[in-house]
Formats: structure tokens, sequence, C-alpha cells
């Protein structure tokens, strides 16, 4: 079965089938990670499975899957202890390509608005959490899974009747496309990160430019891949560091 069969198949569950006994919004524990532990492991034995003082999203066997939607820096205690008492851990973190936000008075449950949000979320949009694990990234047996999908991104309105400034909360988000996704275990696969048409030696204002992300983010990825091994930090030009793709592994691009 491929990806898309699987989404598929799942997106045609009714929340109940999918364990979710809750509307929108009133859950401890959100759709788009329920969807994604059934999307990885339909046998739901294996859903928090007690491993140690923690509670595993997946355990089968010696491998397990942690789900994290956002910040990903939680799970830094978790990803110790799992790898260091031997288990194979993937980090799964979906990313949301194209959010539909649709806004909703509470009291009612009426739809107020529907819009898209004008940023398509890219791998790059990634690197600030990953950056939060960032210790974890070379170890052995430790691997993570990025996956863009299109949501639809609930909003409960949280500002008064008549107020000018719309203040809302989110509260849940559900997948209705899923888009590609990519595996990052070893430094190589941090390839996938670096803009076509990039000199040999360039700094992080080349690198923004290129892979068309703010300087902020292209700090971050920059970062990533310079403790990889996947960039090499070779010298200074003023203020600006310059970098280059480690030759061993530009040959694989």
């Amino acid at each position: 079965m491929t990806d898309y069969q699987r989404f598929e198949e799942l997106s045609a569950l009714t929340k109940e089938e999918l364990h979710v006994d809750n509307g929108v919004g009133t859950l401890s524990e959100k759709y788009l990670h329920i969807f994604l532990k059934n999307y990885f492991e339909p046998d739901t034995a294996c859903h928090e499975v007690k491993t140690g003082k923690f509670t595993a999203d997946i355990r089968r066997d010696n491998s397990i899957i942690e789900i994290q939607t956002r910040s990903l820096g939680n799970l830094r205690e978790k990803l110790e202890y799992y790898l260091l008492e031997g288990f194979d851990v993937t980090v799964v973190h979906p990313i949301a390509r194209i959010r539909k936000l649709i806004s909703f008075e509470p009291s009612t449950g009426s739809v107020a608005s529907v819009r898209n949000h004008p940023h398509k979320g890219t791998w790059y949009d990634a690197m600030p959490e990953l950056y939060s694990i960032k210790y974890f990234l070379d170890w052995d047996r430790f691997r993570v899974r990025l996956m863009l999908f299109d949501v639809e991104e609930y909003r409960e309105i949280k500002s008064r009747p008549g107020a000018k400034v719309r203040r809302t909360k989110r509260y849940e988000r559900i997948p209705f496309a899923i888009g590609d996704n990519i595996i990052l275990e070893n430094p190589a696969d941090y390839l996938v990160f670096v803009p076509d048409g990039l000199p040999d030696e360039f700094t992080s204002y080349d690198f923004s430019r290129l892979a068309k992300i703010p300087h902020g983010l292209a700090n971050y990825t920059l970062n990533i891949l310079d403790y990889l091994g996947t960039a090499e930090r070779i010298g200074k030009d003023g203020r600006k560091y310059i970098y280059r793709i480690n030759p061993y592994l530009a040959g694989l691009i």
C-alpha cells in the first residue's frame, strides 16, 4: 500500500474508528497525532507502550516511533533514555504545507471565516525544531522523518464581540492531503537542504537567497549542517562566516 492509499484509507474512518472520542478542540491528544499513530501502526496494542518511566507513542519490539507535531525539544529526555537503552528510534514531525484557517465561535460552533495562510510550508520549517534535538541527530539507531501535509486548522475565537483585533487559539488540525516525506538518518541525507546553484564557497546570506528562506532559517540550517559535517565552516569574510559543502559528500548531491 502506498503512502497516499494509506492516507486515503485512514481519512475515510470516523473519529470513533480512529479512537478519537471527543469533538474538535476538546482532546488532550490531538487528531493529527492520533491519525499519524494509526498511519504508522494499525495495531493499537503497540500504541502508548510503557517503556521505563516513559510512554512510547508506538513501540513494536525494539523499535520506537515518537510523533511530535511541535516542540521537539520536549523529547530530549525521552530520546536519550530510549537510545541509551538500545532502541531504534524514529521521530516523526509533520509540517503543514498548506494551512486552511477556519475560525469559529466557541459558543455556537459557527464558522466565522475561512482563509488560506499565506505561508506554504517547506522542509526548512523543521530546522528550529531539529536544532532543539541537534545532539541526537548523529546518534546510531536514530532518524527523523519529516512529512508534508495540507491541513484544515481550526481556531477558536478568543476576543470579545466587536473587538478591533480578533484573537484566536489553535484547537485542532485535520489533514486533508499528504505530500512528500524525507528520512534523515546520516549526514548525506541532509544534502536535501542544499539549494541548487550554491557556489563552492558561500555565506549564510547566499544560502538564504538561493533557498528562498529567511536569514534566520538559513542560520539554523547551516548550524545543523555544520554540526553533522554535511557543511564546513572554513573562514570569515568580515563578520560573515564562509561555508562549503563537505567535499566527500558533495558528489552525492
